[in-house]
């Protein structure tokens, strides 16, 4: 397992303010307040952003734990992606990387050969110290025992699309990685800055505990040992994400949330196939 992983991290994708000064001053603010795990990928091009707000945040190195994704390309090797990580500790300006996760599979038109590709370079970045974890994003049951039984490495993390309103499959993946002692991280928590956690059964159960809504989204993937990873720009969102302790959800929160529609503008994010939020 992700051992020492945090459950509550700082997102950095999907939004105008996750590049550039916007992205440093909410990461350096994440950190000030407490927070220790930021979450990034090749793909949204910040690396040396986040790099500089760790830098200028003088938080110890050992003391955070920074996930990235290896983008899936095509011409990839297991040599290149060893290049590859080399490249985004570079950016990042760190020795090593706590985690690296394959961004996607079949979802991203990523074959089963490429996958595997892709996972033998992150187990050889692995052996090689420049990564101390490796994971997958947007995988489902079948993709993660493929690349186990090629490799005999089973992934540590499984990061997907989780939320009220997800799929009964996508449910049944979340028990399946815990059952093998796969951590999950959620992505998509909040809906997308469209939405911003609305919602008619989010907004009620928020008024009657005295939270915001975005509170009470995130509560409810922690309750089921779910970590998330919501962005925010302002002081005042970041430091309300990182309060999730001082209420419940009960039972019938849970059913009214889940039981609930899924609110019109929710982002849904597709990224998987079968097995996944599809």
């Amino acid at each position: 397992s992700a051992a020492g992983m945090p459950a509550l991290g700082f997102g950095t994708c999907c939004r105008k303010t996750a590049k550039g000064p916007a992205l440093v001053s909410s990461a350096k603010l994440f950190l000030a307040s407490g927070g220790r795990l930021i979450d990034t990928a090749q793909l949204y091009g910040n690396h040396r952003d986040v790099g500089l707000a760790i830098r200028e945040s003088g938080v110890p190195r050992e003391s955070l734990w920074i996930t990235s994704k290896l983008l899936p390309g095509k011409e990839l090797t297991p040599e290149k992606v060893v290049r590859s990580v080399d490249q985004s500790l570079e950016e990042l300006g760190t020795p090593y990387l706590d985690l690296m996760l394959v961004h996607g599979a079949e979802g991203w038109g990523v074959d089963r050969a490429l996958d595997l590709k892709l996972w033998k370079g992150l187990v050889e970045a692995q052996r090689l110290g420049k990564v101390r974890n490796i994971g997958v994003a947007n995988h489902n049951r079948g993709e993660i025992e493929r690349l186990t039984a090629e490799t005999g490495v089973m992934p540590v993390v499984n990061q997907i699309e989780y939320h009220p309103w997800v799929p009964a499959e996508t449910r049944e993946l979340v028990r399946w990685c815990q059952s093998k002692g796969i951590a999950v991280t959620a992505y998509g928590s909040l809906g997308g800055v469209k939405n911003k956690a609305e919602g008619d059964a989010v907004a009620a159960i928020a008024k009657e505990r005295g939270v915001s809504n975005a509170q009470v989204l995130l509560k409810w993937a922690l309750d089921q040992g779910v970590a998330v990873i919501p962005g925010a720009t302002s002081a005042e969102h970041i430091q309300e994400n990182l309060r999730l302790t001082g209420f419940d959800l009960t039972p019938s929160d849970l059913l009214a949330l889940e039981g609930s529609g899924m609110p019109k503008s929710f982002r849904r994010w597709h990224s998987c196939k079968s097995g996944c939020a599809s």
